[in-house]
């Protein structure tokens, strides 16, 4: 009896210190400028989004970015990749794989 609560005692601290490992501080949003609406969108009146992770170094800049989807497809990817590429964020927190989704849409 004493041997399974020993053992159910280090699976409790051992569980509880893995769970706070995993829940790192995100760094804050110092600069982000929304991406320039392409030409062709704009003369077309096109609307879309990008969805995309992105990873932020140690020195609070974009390091990595993935595009997870678009729509539509590609159209408005470089805008997009531009605009994050000059996005900062607080110093000394990096992070991996940040999700964003990032609407473009017509001003009315």
């Amino acid at each position: 009896m004493n041997r399974c609560m020993l053992i159910l005692a280090v699976l409790t601290v051992s569980a509880c210190s893995t769970s706070s490992l995993s829940k790192t501080e995100q760094p804050k949003p110092l600069h982000q400028d929304r991406p320039a609406y392409p030409y062709y969108a704009l003369k077309n009146r096109i609307e879309g989004m990008v969805k995309f992770n992105f990873d932020v170094d140690a020195e609070g800049r974009v390091s990595q970015m993935r595009i997870i989807e678009s729509t539509p497809d590609h159209l408005f990817d470089n805008a997009v990749i531009t605009a994050v590429s000059k996005w900062r964020f607080e110093k000394g927190k990096p992070a991996n794989n940040l999700p964003m989704t990032v609407k473009l849409k017509m001003q009315k």
